[in-house]
């Protein structure tokens, strides 16, 4: 039967493969999230935390050797993380981001389940991501190609803007179609981050957040010189979870879940959905989505 929810964000994400909205967070909310962040990266870069993204490669699994020049901080959560992962806690399940994922993925608040929450930054020196889809191979085929973007609308991933961000490339319309022959050539080859005529950069400005299909052939542009903290995260919905096993749970999130005490009773629900995939998917050699 049709939802009475609200469907403007689905309906702008299923025509273009993407959505922003304009001033999400409050200046103050702003403030608070980007102290949060700064300590948060300072304690990284100082070697504290290993649960992070290495300069040099793009795809999990990252190497855990210490490395200052990181590209991002995982695990936003994380009960080892203590208390400054307190601000997250509500960052990820506040009323008002969970009515756009309801929007997006047409499910009651219920259905929702927690998936990954993390944070990109500048690193200290220059790295660009290549063209890809999160969890579609490059070199599938196109039917093999169709057949998995057949998903559109298992979860649902953002970026939430602390500073002026344009670092997310994509190519408008990507997400429901195989690639054309200059998409797959350089999703493939050599030239994976040369630009692709129809690409468009989605400009942020502190506050903004943008929510994309995971399947949008994009890419990432990291400027060491201009700040970035960008939190980024995903969530998936309760009856679709074994089509997002692999993508959620290679980054290692079951090996702490059990020890998560939420903050708050929206975290604890979306909980819930995640240590029912955690289960499903207990002893399986899930592998991970892309090399590189």
């Amino acid at each position: 039967m049709p939802t009475a929810l609200p469907h403007k964000y689905r309906d702008d994400i299923d025509e273009n493969g993407f959505t922003v909205i304009r001033g999400f967070l409050t200046p103050e909310e702003v403030t608070l999230y980007r102290e949060a962040s700064a300590k948060l990266v300072d304690y990284a870069r100082a070697g504290n935390w290993n649960d992070v993204r290495i300069r040099g490669k793009q795809f999990p699994p990252w190497p855990k050797d210490f490395n200052p020049d990181i590209w991002g901080v995982s695990g936003l959560l994380h009960p080892d993380l203590k208390e400054l992962s307190y601000p997250f806690h509500e960052a990820y399940a506040s009323d008002k981001m969970l009515a756009v994922v309801s929007d997006i993925l047409q499910v009651p608040q219920e259905k929702i389940s927690m998936e990954l929450f993390n944070m990109l930054i500048n690193p200290l020196t220059d790295f660009d991501l290549e063209w890809h889809r999160d969890d579609i191979r490059p070199d599938v085929t196109p039917e093999e190609e169709a057949e998995q973007l057949d998903c559109a609308f298992a979860g649902c991933q953002f970026n939430l803007a602390l500073y002026e961000d344009d670092c997310l490339i994509v190519i408008p319309k990507s997400h429901k179609r195989i690639r054309t022959a200059e998409e797959r050539k350089k999703t493939t080859d050599e030239t994976k981050k040369l630009p692709i005529s129809s690409q468009m950069a989605v400009a942020l400005q502190p506050g903004d957040l943008a929510f994309y299909n995971p399947n949008i052939v994009h890419r990432g542009v990291y400027n060491s010189k201009k700040p970035r903290l960008t939190l980024h995260g995903c969530y998936g919905h309760t009856d679709n979870g074994g089509r997002r096993a692999r993508l959620v749970l290679q980054h290692g999130v079951a090996s702490w879940l059990d020890r998560l005490e939420p903050r708050n009773a929206n975290l604890a629900q979306l909980k819930v959905g995640l240590e029912k995939l955690a289960e499903e998917n207990k002893n399986k050699d899930i592998g991970f989505s892309l090399e590189g």
